[in-house]
Formats: C-alpha cells, sequence, structure tokens
C-alpha cells in the first residue's frame, strides 16, 4: 500500500498486479479477455463498471493490461480508477474482488458474460482498425516487435479460441500480487488492509445493458 496526499480534490486510485506480461506474450489473450469481463473493451462495462458506477462511487474506472518489451522488461496489469476521497476504501476493496473473481468458479464470472466478452473484443478491436492507416500501423509495429507483420490479423482468432479455465488458470498466475496506490487529498480517511485476501464466494453482478429495449410480440398480424 502506497500513500500520497495531493493538492486535488479528486482521489485516484491505481492497483498494480504483478502480471509479468510482455509483448507476443501467449498470456495476454486470456489477460485481454480477463481485461474485458471486468471493464470491458473499447468502451465501459463489465464488474468494474456496472458496480463501482452502478453504486455512484467512481467518476472512472478501468483495467488495462499493459505489456512490456520482453519477458526481461515485463509489464504490467492494473486498474485504474477516479472516485471522490471518501470512497476509496470501497473501492479498493471493489477492484480487489472483482479482478480476483477472475479465479472464481463459472458461476462466479457468468459464463455467458464470459461469451460475450470474447465477442466484445473481437469487435471493438475490428472497429478499431478499419481504416488501411490503422491496419498498416498495427501491421508495422508487430514486425518491428519480431511477431510478424500479420500478427494482429489473427487477434480475434486468438481470442475466441480462449476458454474459461484458460482465463481462471493465467489469473490464478498473474493476478495475485499487487500494489495499491492511493492518491488524494484526504490520507488519513484511507483504512485500506494490507495483506492477503481470500475470497469464498462472490455477489452476482447485473450486466444487463442500461436502457436497452427489446422488440416484443404485440400480436399484431
Amino acid at each position: 500500500m502506497e500513500l500520497q496526499k495531493t493538492g486535488q480534490a479528486l482521489a485516484g486510485v491505481l492497483v498494480g498486479y504483478r502480471a509479468d506480461s510482455y509483448i507476443g506474450d501467449p498470456a495476454n489473450d486470456p489477460l485481454a479477455v480477463g481485461d474485458t469481463m471486468t471493464s470491458g473493451y473499447g468502451y465501459p462495462t463489465g464488474y468494474l463498471h456496472e458496480i463501482l458506477r452502478g453504486r455512484g462511487l467512481v467518476y472512472v474506472v478501468h483495467a488495462v493490461n499493459s505489456p512490456g518489451l520482453n519477458p526481461s522488461l515485463p509489464g504490467t496489469f492494473f486498474v485504474y480508477a477516479g472516485c471522490d476521497p471518501k470512497n476509496v476504501n470501497e473501492v479498493v476493496d471493489v477492484i480487489l474482488e472483482n479482478i480476483a473473481r477472475l479465479q472464481g468458479t463459472p458461476q462466479d464470472v457468468n459464463e455467458e458474460w464470459f461469451v460475450r466478452s470474447k465477442e466484445l473484443a473481437a469487435v471493438s478491436d475490428a472497429l478499431m482498425r478499419q481504416t488501411p492507416g490503422d491496419q498498416a500501423s498495427a501491421a508495422a509495429l508487430d514486425e518491428l516487435y519480431g511477431l510478424g507483420y500479420d500478427y494482429h490479423q489473427h487477434f480475434a482468432d486468438r481470442i475466441k479460441a480462449v476458454s474459461l479455465p484458460d482465463v481462471r488458470n493465467v489469473s490464478r498466475a498473474r493476478l495475485t500480487q499487487c500494489v495499491v496506490t492511493v492518491c488524494t487529498p484526504s490520507p488519513e480517511a484511507v483504512n485500506v488492509k494490507k495483506g492477503r485476501r481470500e475470497y469464498r464466494s462472490f455477489p452476482p453482478v447485473d450486466l444487463t445493458p442500461k436502457g436497452v429495449q427489446h422488440d416484443a410480440a404485440t400480436g399484431a398480424k
């Protein structure tokens, strides 16, 4: 736990995990699915967004897998949030609980949401790389990093191949050790429990899209 006093009215929370991810790491694909399940892909949704925003606890929250250059210079998986200083303790608790949720049972993670998350990641990524310029940039970077110019063209196939045990196993291996950092104007209000946490069960999360209207049969011919 690291704590820093700030003069800003907003409190910032950053939870960084020792994921040791790197460019080209096979673990990046299940980490991407886990990222989508917790905070969305391209737009906010998932466990963290629905719970924290749903309770009015944060202004913003998102999870990111940020791979390093290679195994000798690994990166991290982190979650950041901006909130009112009085909400810091609950925000940290919810983040830790719902990243740990990825290690849970199929019922804990909601298998239907797991399937939807894979579709969301694949479609959102394709939408972000529609133009020839976007595609050329991705190909050039992949070639530069030694992955091959067509590496990203197979992103959707790799995501679709990720299984729920893949996400669970990678989460157990990569998302168990973390450092919590809080920047807040009210450090005296921070009371984050240190040390190991164990979760026997996880409360359900309502992942139904808000404001969505479905066609209904009227009986009219």
